[in-house]
């Protein structure tokens, strides 16, 4: 469970957060959206104990790992090796992997599916590949609150629908917390049971997201009309966020 009650936060004299709470229960999927520069990967940085003097009380009940944004490697690890690095918290100082280090990296390279690419160079793979690995590293510190930002980043529509499916999974079969950000309410709309936004005035919305993810406070998000439709297809209904552009 994350529990952030009267947080407050300020960078470069900008207050980003004015008594922010929020509680995201265990074993549920959460999004975070606003605009660019609105302060969601500061939050993110503020839970995980990144950054420092706020005021209000912040807990996560339960091991914790964080996928953040890809950037490029400086050195080209193996794929199986980038997941390996997931264990490093449950290692002494130099110890070596255990058999059991050693199962459970093959279960999170099994799990994502990613086992055909153990020897492959991490820096070789596609974009999606790489995000589907770095999940894997982060599953295999054994987490039960797992934080990501901005997950689908520069993906596909294939890619994304493949994080967003194995984000929904890992939360239904594993019960892990999930808490993301994105720039796409759609998202948001399609896995997260709850959702916090973030608007440009530093106050913010947070509940289920049916209640507060609504064509009016996406407009108001934004600050360009936005409709909400339900596409009904042969796997059920969707609701689609289609943005009204000038």
């Amino acid at each position: 469970m994350i529990n952030v009650q009267q947080l407050s936060f300020s960078l470069n004299h900008q207050c980003l957060f004015d008594k922010l709470s929020f509680c995201l229960p265990a074993g549920k999927i959460g999004a975070i959206l606003g605009p660019n520069g609105r302060g969601k990967t500061t939050l993110l940085r503020l839970l995980l104990g990144f950054q420092h003097n706020y005021t209000g009380t912040i807990k996560l009940n339960s091991q914790v790992a964080y996928v953040p944004q890809l950037n490029p490697l400086l050195f080209s690890y193996s794929v199986e090796t980038m997941v390996s690095l997931g264990r490093l918290r449950h290692l002494a100082w130099y110890q070596s992997p255990t058999a059991k280090d050693k199962k459970i990296v093959a279960d999170c390279l099994n799990y994502l599916r990613l086992t055909s690419f153990a020897d492959k160079p991490f820096n070789l793979l596609s974009g999606g590949e790489k995000q589907m690995v770095m999940i894997a590293r982060a599953l295999a510190s054994e987490p039960q609150i797992l934080i990501l930002d901005e997950p689908t980043s520069a993906l596909d529509l294939h890619n994304q629908d493949l994080i967003l499916t194995i984000l929904r999974e890992l939360a239904l079969d594993r019960h892990i917390t999930i808490l993301f950000t994105s720039h796409y309410p759609q998202h948001a709309l399609h896995i997260a049971e709850y959702s916090l936004l973030l608007h440009r005035n530093s106050s913010v919305e947070f509940g289920l997201t049916a209640d507060v993810v609504t064509e009016k406070a996406l407009t108001e998000l934004y600050q360009i009309p936005i409709a909400i439709n339900q596409i009904n297809h042969a796997n059920g209904a969707t609701q689609a966020v289609v943005p009204l552009f000038h």
